[in-house]
């Protein structure tokens, strides 16, 4: 299979991460969100409430078509993010193949559940599931 060079880069940083810190990339995962999150705050994105926050982030996704399509639904303080057309799936599919756990590795899961934890004040977890292909969601729940 052919891959373009972002995807090789991805692919072997995520392997060499992997390697290198098992499932403390987790919190590697995590930082990277964050700094995504500050990231929006600075450009002035609304991140007041959930519903603003979870708006923010799919607008930042669509605008860069990082996906295709991101959608939301909050319910009970938690929510389901779902997302079509990822641009990481070579990603995804690398890490499936070399036994990478990608559970908590997805950016757009973990900027809506960082953006969650900062509008609400709790802590929150992701569990994903995938879909067809390039389509997936996730449960962002309360810790």
């Amino acid at each position: 299979m052919e891959r373009d060079p972002q995807t090789i880069v991805l692919t072997g940083l995520m392997a060499a991460l992997w390697n290198t810190m098992g499932e403390g990339c987790t919190a590697l995962w995590r930082q990277g969100a964050e700094n995504f999150y500050e990231i929006l705050l600075e450009s002035g994105k609304d991140m007041s409430s959930p519903e603003a926050s979870l708006n923010s982030v799919k607008e930042y996704f669509e605008e860069f078509k990082s996906v295709s399509n991101m959608d939301y639904k909050i319910e009970d303080g938690e929510a389901v993010v779902k997302v079509e057309g990822c641009s990481a799936m070579p990603v995804a599919e690398y890490m499936d193949a070399n036994n990478i756990p990608e559970e908590h590795s997805c950016l757009f899961f973990n900027l809506s559940m960082v953006a969650l934890e900062h509008a609400t004040g709790n802590m929150y977890d992701v569990e994903r599931e995938r879909d067809e292909p390039g389509n997936c969601h996730a449960h962002i729940k309360r810790i």
